[in-house]
This record gives structure tokens, sequence and C-alpha cells, in this order.
């Protein structure tokens, strides 16, 4: 691979021996912005899976790459060091751990970010300016991780999580589904500032087509059947008129 980014090669998916799609490449170069979209059950939240590394999705084939280095038999936890970041639809719930405890633990193992050795004090400094901009109280901070949040504050806190971590690589599975015409444009607020600021490159799930097209994307992919194809803008309004039957 050639540019900072991420590729995938020649990819053949299992999930618990069932094979979701074969001979899949991707390549997302830095900065960039691509869409995945298509029905429902294709696999594309396998493949977010399948990216950072979920024990339940493997390659019978291919190889996956982030800035130049191969990193399918990298653990979870290597892969986010180096910076790839995940935005579940359904994060887990985490009893008794803290919003401000796990993103402060996080934080220090998080080596390529210099703001791992920030103190006790600079670090809830930034973080309430983090809270105040992404739409959450103060509050918030003491609260444990996803217990009892609203659909809306567990996107929202996927948003503050992008900020203070900065990641070179951020996979967002319909990050905006559910939330309100604000919301989603904090959501496209967040993308596009990451993107300038720190080349941040994203994929994204949505199937709300505009959306998709607020965020101007560098790419949109279409995945169908087990095969995946690059498609321009303009298939959105194929989509809104007929569905993905024609495609």
């Amino acid at each position: 691979m050639k540019n900072l980014g991420l590729a995938i090669e020649n990819l053949s998916l299992l999930v618990d021996d069932k094979r979701i799609f074969s001979d899949l490449s991707l390549k997302i170069n830095s900065g960039e912005i691509h869409v995945l979209i298509g029905p429902n059950g294709m696999g594309k939240s396998s493949l977010l899976k399948w990216i950072v590394g979920h024990p339940h999705y493997t390659a019978a084939s291919g190889q996956l790459w982030l800035n130049k280095q191969e990193i399918s038999t990298l653990t979870p936890e290597e892969r986010a060091r180096m910076g790839l970041f995940v935005a579940f639809q359904n994060p887990c719930e985490i009893e008794g751990l803290t919003v401000a405890n796990f993103l402060r633990t996080a934080l220090k193992n998080f080596a390529n970010n210099p703001e791992h050795a920030w103190s006790a004090t600079v670090f809830y400094q930034h973080l309430y300016a983090l809270l105040d901009q992404v739409g959450l109280p103060r509050s918030f901070t003491s609260r444990c991780v996803h217990c009892g949040f609203s659909g809306g504050e567990k996107k929202r806190f996927e948003l503050l999580q992008m900020l203070l971590f900065k990641p070179r690589f951020a996979l967002l599975d319909e990050l905006d589904s559910g939330l309100d015409v604000d919301a989603k444009k904090e959501v496209v607020k967040t993308i596009k500032q990451l993107q300038a600021d720190c080349q941040t490159s994203f994929l994204v799930v949505s199937h709300d087509t505009e959306f998709i097209r607020k965020l101007s994307p560098n790419r949109l992919h279409l995945l169908k059947d087990g095969k995946l194809a690059t498609e321009g803008i303009d298939c959105l309004e194929k989509i809104e008129a007929q569905g993905f039957i024609n495609l």
C-alpha cells in the first residue's frame, strides 16, 4: 500500500463458518471519507467488526493494512493503539466504570496521542470543553459508561471520544441513526473537523441519503449479494426512488 490509510485486499469473511462475502477489496487514503451502503443483512457491520479485530469474525483469506502495516493478526487493543477507532451501533454497558475514568484510562493507553500524558487538571479542562461542544452536561462524567444512556447520549459520547482521541481511522456504524436534525449536523461537523485538523480517514455506514450528501464523501461503496461496487453520489437518487433492487 503506497499511501497512508486503510486497505483491504481480497477479503473472504466468515462468521460462524458461514461465508459473508469473497474477494472484497477496498482502499481509503488518509483524510478521505468513504460511505458504505447496502440492504440490511449484507455484512456492513460484519466488515467493520472484522476490521477492528472482533474474534467472531475471521478471514478465510485476505489482508488488512493500516498506514503501511499489515494488521490482520493484531489484537483489537493493538489496532486501537495504532489509531483505529470504531463507533458501534449498540455499545455495551460497563457498570461501575465512570465516563471520566474510562476516558482517562483509555487516553493514557493511546500512545500516538501526546495528550496521553496530560495531568488530571488539564484533562478535565479539556474534557469539559468537549462536553460543551457535543452538547452533554458536565455531570455526564460521573455516570457509568453507557448505563441508562439515551440513544442520543450514546451517539454524542462517541463524538466526544473521537474529538478526544483524534483517531487516524474511524469506523462509524450508523452513528447518525435515530438522531434529530441538530445532532446529525453535529456529527457532520465533527467528522469534517477531524478530517481537516487531523487527516482522519472515515468509513461510514449509513442508510440516510441526506446525511450522506452532507458528508460529501470521496467514495460511495455498495455492498450487495456478497459484492462490493464503487458508485457515484448520483446513485443516491436511484436508491431514494426504487431502493436497492435494481442497483
